[in-house]
C-alpha cells in the first residue's frame, strides 16, 4: 500500500497505508518525484522519555517539535503520543510510528506541520487567506479569524466559483481554499497553492496559479483598496502566517520570503462590503 501527495508544489511519498480519505484525497497524484519519502510503522509508538530532548514547542495538548520529531497526542489515548514522526535532519525522511489503530498517519495536524517544515526551506509560506484564481491570475485574501476570508470565499461562489465538490463553469473563477494558502517563489515567480486544510466554508483544491495580488482584507461601508508597502505589508503578511517559533532561523528565513514577495507582488489594504459589489471592484482594482 503506497500513494504520493503534492501539497504546495512538494511531494510526499507514502509508504505502507492505504491512500487517504476526506479533503487530504484531493491531493493524491498518481506519480511524482518525492521530496519526501514517508514509511509507517505500526509496532507501537515509543514513549516520549526513550527520545531525547526538550520540546523544541509545545502547542499545549495537540502536538509538540523536539529537534529530531513531531509527536500528536489526543485525550482519547492518553498521555503518550498516538503517532509520533521521526525526522532526518534535512527531512527527505520521515517514519510514522503509529499507537493506535484504524488512523491516518498523515491526519490533520501533522500533515500541515510537515508541509510548513519543509517550506521553511523551500522559500515558501502558509497563510490564513482565502485564495481565489480569476482568468488565470491567483488572488489572495488575507486575514484572521473575523476579517472576512469565508465572507469572501462565498461572495466569489456566488459570482460563479464552484460550490465544494463541483467544476467551475468556463471562465468561472475557482476557489483554492476559505482559510489557507501556500504561496512559494518557483520559477521566477510566486505561484499561489490550495491545501486540504479548509475553513468553515469546507473550500480546498490542490489548484495553484501565477499570484497577481494580495489583499489584506478589512470590512467596511464601501469598497476601497489602499497600497501598503515595505515593513507595513510585511508585518501584515507575518500576522497571517505560520511562523516555525521553534528555529530562530527558521523565523529569518520566513521574514526574508515575505520581504521578496511583497516586493514582488502589489499589496493592498482592501475594504469591502459583504454584496457582489466587491467582486467586481476586485475585478476593476486588479485589473488596473
Amino acid at each position: 500500500m503506497s500513494y504520493s501527495l503534492r501539497i504546495g508544489g512538494i511531494c510526499l511519498a507514502v509508504d505502507g497505508a492505504p491512500a487517504p480519505r476526506g479533503p487530504l484525497a484531493k491531493f493524491v497524484v498518481a506519480d511524482c518525484a518525492p521530496d519526501v519519502k514517508v514509511r509507517l510503522r505500526r509496532d507501537g509508538a515509543r514513549p516520549a522519555g526513550e527520545l531525547a530532548g526538550p520540546p523544541l514547542f509545545d502547542s499545549g495538548a495537540v502536538w509538540k517539535r523536539f529537534d529530531d520529531r513531531i509527536e500528536c497526542y489526543s485525550q482519547l489515548f492518553g498521555e503518550q503520543p498516538y503517532k509520533t514522526a521521526i525526522l532526518s535532519p534535512d527531512l527527505s525522511e520521515v517514519e510514522i510510528v503509529m499507537r493506535v489503530e484504524g488512523l491516518e498517519p498523515l491526519e490533520f495536524p501533522l500533515d500541515e506541520l510537515l508541509i510548513n517544515a519543509l517550506l521553511t526551506e523551500r522559500f515558501g509560506v502558509e497563510l490564513h487567506a482565502c485564495g481565489v484564481i480569476d482568468r488565470g491570475n491567483g488572488l489572495l485574501f488575507l486575514g484572521n479569524s473575523g476579517d472576512g476570508k469565508t465572507t469572501t470565499a462565498r461572495l466569489w461562489m456566488s459570482a460563479g466559483a464552484p460550490a465544494l465538490g463541483r467544476a467551475p463553469g468556463a471562465g468561472a473563477p475557482t476557489l483554492v481554499s476559505d482559510d489557507r494558502v501556500i504561496v512559494r517563489a518557483e520559477n521566477g515567480e510566486w505561484t499561489m497553492y490550495g491545501t486540504p486544510w479548509h475553513g468553515e466554508a469546507e473550500i480546498c483544491s490542490p489548484a495553484s496559479a501565477p499570484l497577481r495580488r494580495i489583499y489584506v482584507l478589512d470590512k467596511a461601508a464601501r469598497n476601497s483598496a489602499a497600497p501598503l508597502c515595505g515593513a507595513e505589508a510585511v508585518a501584515r503578511l507575518f500576522a497571517c502566517a505560520f511562523p516555525p517559533f521553534h528555529a530562530a532561523r527558521g523565523i529569518d528565513g520566513l521574514l526574508g520570503t515575505l520581504s521578496d514577495l511583497v516586493a514582488d507582488v502589489p499589496v493592498a489594504r482592501l475594504s469591502f462590503v459583504n454584496d457582489a459589489s466587491a467582486v467586481a471592484f476586485v475585478r476593476e482594482e486588479a485589473a488596473a
